[in-house]
């Protein structure tokens, strides 16, 4: 009778250790930080932009939440509702905005396409682990015309004008997150970033020119989000060039 009831036990003790563990597995309490994880997709597929929110001007930036399985597919993926805005002032005084409410059809398709994201395996000691961090989508209204207005100026010649280090003109600049492979060997420094602005001040390229190639990503990442007021030449809006800098501490 007590071999049997030893068995019994063992047995519901073995079932529940075996239902926590999925459990944990399944929400991600056991995954690891890793950030924003845009440059780290071996696949990121481009939201579906609504016609009606572009046509609109509805634009934004998502930050989606999600949790990558041991073979690299998204498991889970939840957008933030705010769009979080932080404004950095010429004499270096840093004002957190109030938040803006993230529309909830770029919210949907943000998530949509972070499903369909493909990830490599992440091993550590030979074993594969479950990640968890950021995806970031930027929609920016009137694509269409960037597009002609950069053809266009690529067939006249025509050159932007060189804005030397923005981070002080910039109306929105979001803080890049730290890369945790990065924190685990403590790599820090200054990563500057070459951006072009366009004529409505967003930000259309970013290239990482210097830093530590771990922390790269999160600083191009955040860089592409930024925000700055038109510049204004002669009367008429233009493109800038120049550089954000940013720098981490470990």
């Amino acid at each position: 009778i007590m071999k049997r009831l030893f068995s019994i036990l063992l047995g519901v003790v073995f079932t529940t250790g075996i239902y926590a563990g999925g459990a944990a597995a399944q929400d991600g309490s056991r995954a690891i930080n890793s950030g924003v994880l845009n440059g780290k997709a071996t696949s990121l597929p481009k939201p579906v932009y609504p016609d009606s929110l572009r046509q609109a001007g509805i634009e934004g930036i998502v930050v989606v939440r999600v949790i990558i399985d041991e073979a690299g597919n998204v498991i889970f993926a939840e957008s933030d509702l705010n769009d979080q805005r932080v404004h950095y002032s010429a004499d270096g005084t840093v004002t957190v905005l109030d938040p803006v409410v993230v529309d909830p059809q770029l919210r949907e398709a943000a998530e949509t396409a972070a499903r369909s994201a493909k990830f490599l395996p992440t091993v550590l000691g030979s074993v594969a682990h479950q990640v968890k961090g950021k995806i970031v989508y930027n929609f920016i209204a009137r694509v269409e015309k960037k597009a002609k207005i950069s053809e266009r100026d690529s067939e006249t010649g025509a050159e932007s004008h060189r804005g030397g280090v923005l981070n002080g003109k910039a109306v929105y600049l979001p803080l890049p997150q730290y890369p945790a492979a990065a924190r685990a060997v403590k790599a820090g420094g200054a990563v500057n970033v070459q951006i072009t602005i366009d004529e409505e001040g967003n930000v259309i390229s970013a290239t990482a020119v210097s830093g530590h190639p771990l922390l790269r990503s999160a600083a191009v990442t955040a860089a592409a989000g930024a925000k700055f007021s038109p510049t204004i030449l002669d009367g008429q809006p233009i493109n800038v060039t120049g550089v954000l800098t940013y720098s981490f501490v470990p």
